[in-house]
């Protein structure tokens, strides 16, 4: 998951950032933005362990659209992390790509998805998603949960996923003009950087948080060749349970749960500071699929057909240790239950 290195950013004030332009598209010259670092002790599934209405309204919002995306001979989570949402996308897809940066991530997703990973049924993959490792419209449909708040440049890696959905997919875009975020504008008199196209970020210099106006970031769908509606506004409550006492939380839960799903229809677009857009290719098109060379093990065929270098988009071979591009030479190893396609064996 790709995240801002920007220096100077002040912790926890919001500040503009000049719109992003779209770099070339050729993976061996185009340079990719710094990648946020889950591997220095960060504990993502702690984070998860206090969020409880948070993971509840995700899991409703995911198990009402993940349907409307049509049942996927292969399914894409883009920095599925440790597949917290594996559950959700199991019954709409014969075959799994989870895909993250995070060696911590992916080494516990291959201990909660063991079985699925011996069964053939997920594969987990180690890669930077301003260049994956897939050909184009490798997987049928896909979703980006919790994700784009990490993307120092959020055209080229929409793009970069995007090119790789042959039908449809899930993008959940952090919107800097929620209704919150607007009422707090007129109290500091930044309203002003909540109208215009460019990003906000906040947060801290290491740990930065970018926020986008929904009408770019699907402006950045539409260049990728897909149209989108807003689905849903999800977590229009965000962390009332934290700012009041568990007596107060137990006995409210049922009317702030019935409230949300109230604003997930009504607030579209404007109210929550997480908005869920489904993106639909405009021209269908089939995938690009490779020729596997006849030594590939029958178990890895499909998926490397579907994979190409992601230094150079050429042609890989694939054994049960490693893969290896057939043109720049670039190896990339299997280890600890997940592909590394970020890192030169």
């Amino acid at each position: 998951m790709n995240s801002s290195g920007a220096e100077g950013s002040t912790p926890g004030r919001a500040r503009t950032i000049p719109p992003t332009v779209c770099p070339t598209p050729d993976p061996r010259t185009r340079p990719t933005p710094p990648v946020v670092d889950y591997d220095s002790g960060f504990d993502y599934c702690a984070f998860w362990g206090s969020r409880d209405y948070e993971q509840w309204v995700e899991a409703h919002t995911l198990r009402r659209l993940l349907p409307r995306l049509g049942r996927a001979s292969w399914f894409a989570d883009f920095g599925g992390g440790y597949g917290r949402n594996a559950t959700y996308y199991r019954g709409v897809a014969d075959h799994v790509l989870l895909v993250d940066y995070s060696v911590t991530q992916l080494t516990r997703a291959a201990e909660r998805l063991g079985s699925e990973i011996q069964a053939g049924r997920v594969h987990l993959i180690r890669a930077d998603l301003a260049q994956l490792p897939l050909v184009d419209r490798a997987v049928d449909t896909a979703m980006v949960v919790r994700v784009l708040h990490h993307f120092t440049d959020v055209e080229s890696c929409l793009a970069e996923m995007s090119r790789v959905v042959a039908r449809r997919w899930l993008v959940d875009v952090p919107i800097k003009h929620h209704a919150l975020a607007q009422w707090r504008s007129l109290r500091n008199g930044t309203r002003r950087q909540l109208r215009t196209p460019a990003p906000v970020v906040s947060g801290t210099t290491e740990f930065p948080f970018f926020t986008f106006q929904l009408r770019a970031v699907r402006g950045s769908l539409r260049r990728a060749g897909f149209a989108s509606h807003t689905a849903a506004s999800v977590n229009n409550f965000r962390r009332w349970d934290q700012v009041l006492s568990p007596r107060l939380v137990s006995g409210l839960r049922p009317v702030v749960c019935s409230l949300e799903l109230a604003a997930q229809r009504l607030g579209r677009g404007w109210w929550g500071p997480s908005q869920f857009l489904l993106a639909t290719r405009s021209r269908t098109e089939l995938p690009r699929l490779r020729a596997v060379p006849s030594d590939t093990p029958p178990e890895l065929v499909e998926l490397a057909a579907r994979t190409s270098c992601p230094r150079c988009r050429s042609d890989l071979s694939w054994s049960s240790l490693e893969v290896r591009c057939r043109a720049c030479g670039a190896r990339y190893p299997r280890r600890q239950g997940f592909w590394d396609f970020a890192s030169l064996g």
